[in-house]
């Protein structure tokens, strides 16, 4: 039976979306042993402080770590080596949680590892449904999520119908197993903004590791800004898709990651040697758009990740390190940590 838990929160400043999930994470996790580790990801001390005092006040026992090289991979990895139980929830301040979401990830772990130890699975997950004010990027997203389910394997978003094994679950609603993700390497500092969920999950695949996708176990993400940022998004998570495979290149290239490029590629030359038939299939979607604008949004985002892969290939922004400079990156990075609990 799983009665103890740690509950990793990365926090930037959304202190509003802390204030509506707390409450959530609390009535979810009644009745079990939590441990409350938050990361302070904040550059500016005095908002980092003054966080930390809004945390002290309202959740007992809290724990939190000050990170102000804002390096993302870092902080997660920060919750990984700080937690204290063998289960770690990993959430983000932008997630709405329903009604036992959580509680069906920990009992779906406490029947693995009655059933089965040698199933190799490091962690556990559901659907991560995007949700925005914005009228376009809402519907984009509802048919992006409705097209997941149709596809075998996923770039960002995961929909299934039944329950499956998956080689990638974003880290805004993980229950992940500590001793094995360490064991693995844990999350890289490299990845300091974006993609540091696709990197882990991808060397854990390597290592025969596997995640558990379960339908019911639903959040909200709140995607509230505009479509241009959505889309500049898509072109961050394309660019890092292609740095994760370079980085795991020497294990195998996971040639389905890479779709929108070569979609990208193909369509040119198509447009290249087949103009006039181009043009047609182009106005001809348009015109389907006018009738169902996702259709449009949809082709948008395929389109901006695309360009994002095609970017980093042929303009790497990611910088790949040897051992020893991922070493000295991270001993930087630690010198610049603070800890604190509410008992001091």
């Amino acid at each position: 039976m799983i009665k103890s838990l740690t509950c990793g929160i990365v926090f930037y400043d959304e202190v509003n979306e802390l204030k509506r999930l707390v409450p959530q994470l609390k009535t979810e996790l009644m009745g079990y042993n939590v441990e409350w580790l938050f990361v302070l990801n904040h550059e500016q001390r005095d908002i980092r402080h003054w966080i930390k005092n809004w945390i002290f006040e309202n959740i007992p026992n809290a724990r939190c770590i000050e990170n102000p090289s804002n390096n993302l991979g870092y902080a997660r990895q920060l919750i990984l080596e700080n937690a204290s139980h063998s289960y770690i929830y990993m959430t983000d301040p932008d997630i709405d949680l329903q009604s036992q979401s959580l509680i069906k990830l920990i009992q779906l772990a406490e029947a693995e590892s009655l059933n089965d130890r040698s199933l190799h699975i490091l962690g556990y997950g559901g659907a991560v449904i995007n949700r925005s004010t914005n009228y376009f990027l809402q519907t984009t997203s509802d048919l992006i999520f409705k097209l997941a389910k149709k596809i075998p394997f996923s770039f960002q978003i995961q929909n299934h119908s039944h329950l499956a094994t998956v080689d990638h679950l974003p880290s805004c609603h993980l229950l992940l197993k500590k001793s094995e993700s360490l064991a693995i390497g844990g999350f890289s500092s490299i990845f300091s903004k974006v993609g540091e969920d696709l990197d882990f999950t991808h060397r854990a695949y390597n290592d025969d590791y596997r995640f558990i996708f379960l339908p019911s176990s639903q959040v909200y993400h709140n995607q509230n800004f505009s479509f241009e940022k959505w889309l500049y998004k898509m072109f961050l998570f394309g660019r890092v898709q292609i740095s994760v495979q370079k980085l795991n290149f020497s294990k195998g290239l996971r040639w389905y990651r890479i779709l929108p490029f070569l979609m990208l590629i193909a369509f040119t030359v198509f447009c290249v040697f087949f103009y006039n038939a181009a043009l047609i299939a182009a106005l001809v979607f348009l015109t389907m758009s006018l009738f169902k604008p996702a259709l449009l949004g949809f082709l948008l985002t395929t389109v901006s990740y695309a360009v994002g892969e095609f970017f980093e290939i042929i303009y790497p922004t990611t910088e790949l390190k040897s051992e020893a400079e991922l070493l000295e990156l991270n001993q930087n990075l630690s010198a610049r940590v603070l800890k604190a609990n509410s008992l001091n």
